[in-house]
């Protein structure tokens, strides 16, 4: 009993480890999602475009604070391109400017690219790991 005991209080704890920052995993799924849509898009344009561009925004808006908590300011600096392209995406989506639509879409994931290189670290059993 006392096995069954332990093994359900480190069970519980082991995934609270692994669940490092969970606000941010969400942030990131989120993005993920909002980023698959705009890749099946052929044109970055129109209603659809603009939310998948304004939530991906949020994301990078909620990431500033969080990096700069943990005192990461090449971090925050990337956050705040992420969010300018982000908006830049929206608006040009809303115009219908397809061409600058695209660009700024390239220029969001650059930004992503490099977070992912430089705060990231892949774990053996392939998850991620915040740096």
């Amino acid at each position: 009993m006392k096995r069954l005991a332990l093994v359900l209080f480190i069970v519980p704890v082991v995934a609270l480890v692994a669940e490092e920052y969970p606000e941010f995993i969400d942030g990131m799924k989120e993005v993920d999602k909002a980023a698959a849509a705009l890749r099946k898009m052929d044109k970055k344009t129109g209603k659809e475009a603009v939310s998948a561009a304004e939530r991906i925004g949020g994301v990078y808006e909620e990431m500033i604070p969080f990096w700069r908590q943990r005192n990461k300011a090449g971090a925050v600096k990337l956050s705040a391109e992420g969010k300018a392209a982000a908006g830049e995406l929206a608006n040009a989506a809303h115009a219908g400017d397809a061409e600058k639509a695209e660009a700024a879409f390239a220029a969001l994931g650059a930004t992503c690219n490099s977070c992912h290189e430089e705060r990231r670290e892949k774990l053996a059993d392939g998850r991620y790991k915040i740096k």
